[in-house]
């Protein structure tokens, strides 16, 4: 299962509800899982908004990254515990994000879980031109104990980014501006991704924005969270 950009936005949302029908809406409280060193379990809570009961599946994918991309393939070493759920109107639900492995790892492992609502009332939803589906895809790590922390270098080749990640952490890259010889212009003001501890991963750009900057000379991004400039090595 190869993923897209689109397929790693924390809420995918595939159409749009019809306001004069009931229906439960589906949410998680959390935006990804983190299991500290030494720790075999984690907690996942969704909730139901709305006034119907919603029911979701949830499942748990490796997730690595290959020739640029983020690939997630199936794998037993982590469940959730129900994996599928019913949540009555303005209740929730908690998941448990659990590993097949007792001890702990010896380095950084990532994963992604994908909450996906499930079919209504099928009479119900028979009456209806438009349904809705939710998908939530979280990220999920395992963390490593005395792992070395993110460590990131990034070139701009035409209107992609290409970043390795030497460290021993993951890299998230939230809100990133590009630097250039004319100036600086905003990539994104959000989450632009992750870089997996000893990966590569590549990002598509807006070629408008890479001209307008002019010649690449660094990033500023919110590197796990905290504001870091990154310069740009020789276009690859």
């Amino acid at each position: 299962m190869k993923t897209t950009p689109t397929c790693l936005a924390l809420a995918l949302l595939l159409a749009a509800p019809l306001p004069a029908a009931a229906k439960g809406q589906l949410q998680t409280r959390q935006t990804g899982v983190d299991l500290p060193a030494g720790t075999r379990a984690g907690r996942l809570v969704l909730a139901n908004t709305g006034d119907a009961p919603v029911a979701a599946q949830v499942r748990a994918y490796a997730w690595t990254q290959v020739d640029g991309e983020d690939v997630l393939e199936a794998s037993p070493a982590l469940t959730a515990s129900p994996a599928i759920v019913e949540i009555a109107p303005g209740a929730e639900q908690l998941v448990r994000i659990v590993r097949a492995e007792a001890s702990a790892a010896a380095s950084e492992q990532a994963y992604r879980v994908i909450v996906d609502e499930l079919p209504g009332d099928p009479d119900t939803e028979a009456t209806n031109a438009v349904t809705v589906r939710m998908r939530y895809v979280l990220p999920v790590f395992v963390r490593a104990a005395d792992a070395a922390g993110a460590a990131l270098s990034c070139q701009v080749g035409g209107a992609s980014l290409t970043c390795r990640n030497t460290g021993g952490q993951a890299a998230q890259l939230g809100a990133t501006t590009l630097v250039g010889s004319r100036g600086s212009s905003e990539l994104t003001p959000g989450l632009l991704g992750y870089v997996l501890a000893g990966s590569t991963r590549r990002f598509a750009l807006d070629a408008a924005k890479v001209a307008a900057a002019g010649t690449p000379a660094s990033l500023q991004v919110q590197l796990n969270g905290k504001p870091t400039t990154v310069a740009l090595g020789a276009a690859p």
